[in-house]
């Protein structure tokens, strides 16, 4: 993970993959080697050292893509037409290998990029009995985290944690939730600067978005720490009619939301800057309409193997 604040952006809109640019706020159209799923049909977006990794039509297929480099390969899923499995792509130093990783019937498979294949890693395993919020989860140093439910099941622990799955060892660990996040709200994960972190948002409770920030000593656990970062019910004028639907931390810890118009339906980005406390609207000359999904994008090698 590079130590520079990251300003850019990816933006999956109806028309295609947008590079965005907070500094500068422009919006670029990328020119995609591949064909994306049509509107109506989910995308996974995964990144990692500059790699990206996405879900094709039908869920058939994972194209790999290195921008800086412009290499390209499709990768055929374990089974195709999954659409609610989790999915992971991150890297292996100790076997300098890059590794996807898939749950299916709470089988752990492995494809990675040396053997060229899908084997099982882990057997079947009590551990990934859970829904998760998000198919995507966020990678971190050789790690991929999701934020998994457990309510549905029956078992003592019925609250949400965050489900870990080491690349290196290829092992599974829990983490410890907030405990406000052990609730039924929208939550993001993401990282920066070598940091994991969750944005909360609380609609029924003071519309207040927090972000929660590991606490760790030698990259073990602690706890969370947080305050209040964003106290939407003060900004009334820039939210009166506005739903929050996705929530990122990008370029000098500044909170980025996408929030749409209950009125029309227009999406928009807001950034929040919490020395001034105030919103202000990003204006990246094209419309956000049809916005899915964003993910930090930090091209870290223009030389990765893919």
């Amino acid at each position: 993970m590079s130590n520079q604040q990251p300003s850019q952006l990816i933006s999956l809109q109806q028309d295609g993959l947008y590079l965005l640019d907070l500094n500068k706020t422009t919006s670029l159209k990328l020119n995609l080697p591949f064909t994306l799923p049509p509107p109506t049909e989910p995308v996974c977006i995964l990144h990692c050292r500059g790699i990206m990794c996405l879900t094709l039509e039908g869920n058939n297929d994972l194209a790999i893509w290195n921008p800086g480099s412009k290499e390209f390969k499709r990768i055929p899923m374990l089974k195709p037409g999954q659409t609610t499995n989790p999915l992971g792509f991150g890297y292996d130093q100790v076997s300098d290998d890059y590794k996807i990783v898939t749950v299916i019937d709470r089988k752990t498979f492995i494809y990675t990029f040396k053997e060229k294949s899908w084997r099982e890693s882990v057997p079947r395993d009590t551990s990934i009995d859970c829904k998760f919020r998000n198919r995507t989860g966020t990678v971190e140093d050789h790690c991929m985290y999701w934020i998994a439910d457990r309510s549905h099941i029956n078992n003592p622990r019925k609250e949400n944690t965050i489900l870990c799955f080491d690349f290196v060892n290829e092992e599974y660990k829990e983490l410890d939730l907030p405990i406000n996040c052990k609730q039924n709200f929208s939550s993001w994960l993401g990282s920066l600067r070598g940091e994991l972190y969750i944005i909360e948002h609380y609609p029924c409770i003071n519309n207040d978005i927090c972000v929660w920030r590991q606490m760790s000593s030698d990259k073990k656990f602690k706890n969370w720490e947080s305050n209040p970062w964003i106290n939407m019910t003060k900004h009334r004028k820039e939210f009166k009619c506005f739903e929050v639907v996705f929530a990122c931390i990008a370029r000098k810890d500044e909170v980025f939301i996408v929030v749409t118009d209950a009125r029309n339906e227009d999406e928009k980005v807001m950034v929040y800057n919490k020395t001034r406390d105030m919103f202000t609207e990003v204006p990246f000359g094209s419309s956000l309409k049809g916005f899915r999904c964003m993910n930090d994008y930090i091209c870290q090698s223009r030389t990765s193997q893919i």
